[in-house]
């Protein structure tokens, strides 16, 4: 591995750095870059809803919906207008696509190995599960069951594989690397700069919590009527989507934007 592949190596500000960039892309485009989260979760929900083979279509499309998503985002930081039709674009080029399909051949492999994994391994804790009067779970029969051991299994195999997918769509088709490069440099990518993104996994989870209190604010306001939910607290949410999507783009640019 050369220089020349290699990503930079970041300090941990950076993880406020691509947090901030986030959020100024969507400050500059809400509308814009909203319409393009949509779009995203509305294909991979009915591609996952698929049945028997949701999982895997679901990850065929996951690179050229994260290459959408950030190719989106740089729009936004340049001033333009993020447009639905990007998605079109992103499978123009067939070396690209081809390479694309095969990252998200990679991708529902894992997703596949970690559900028959899980299925597997808390198949007996989940067997105690116990169901009330009222055909609902009883919570407290699940918390004494939790299958710890394929939780903690399932994570040390799904990180992996998420650090080594994780801006491969993009090193794909910004820098055209073959599948097996970009997976390769993705998951070094992320395991160089381990540091700041542990330190963006905190910002994004305080944004979480931070989301979590303002909607039980405003729906101890407004009431749990529909019309709150539909009109103020589901807006919010995927406006707050919108901006842990834009993270990615700020993300590989500081780290590969300038790397052949």
């Amino acid at each position: 591995m050369t220089d020349s592949n290699t990503s930079r190596r970041l300090s941990a500000a950076n993880g406020w750095y691509w947090f901030r960039d986030a959020a100024t892309a969507v400050g500059r485009k809400p509308l814009n870059l909203l319409a393009v989260t949509m779009v995203y979760l509305l294909i991979m929900g009915f591609l996952s809803a698929i049945p028997y083979a949701g999982i895997v279509f679901a990850a065929l499309f996951m690179p050229f919906g994260t290459a959408f998503i950030g190719r989106s985002t740089r729009t936004a930081l340049q001033g333009g207008d993020p447009r639905l039709s990007e998605l079109k674009n992103v499978f123009i080029d067939p070396v690209v696509r081809q390479n694309l399909m095969r990252i998200g051949f990679v991708y529902g492999f894992i997703l596949i190995t970690v559900n028959a994994l899980y299925g597997l391994m808390a198949a007996d804790s989940i067997a105690l599960w116990k169901i009330d009067a009222n055909d609902r779970l009883d919570w407290a029969s699940v918390q004494a069951n939790i299958p710890w051991d394929a939780i903690v299994a399932v994570t040390v195999i799904y990180i992996p594989g998420l650090m080594a997918v994780w801006f491969a769509p993009l090193l794909a088709s910004e820098k055209r690397m073959s599948w097996g490069k970009a997976v390769f440099y993705s998951f070094f990518g992320c395991l160089r700069n381990i540091i700041p993104v542990i330190l963006l996994v905190l910002l994004v989870g305080a944004m979480i919590v931070a989301f979590g209190l303002l909607a039980s604010a405003l729906i101890s306001a407004l009431g749990s009527t529909d019309a709150a939910v539909t009109f103020v607290i589901m807006p919010l949410a995927f406006l707050m989507l919108t901006l842990v999507y834009a993270v990615y783009w700020p993300m590989y640019a500081s780290l590969f934007e300038d790397i052949r």
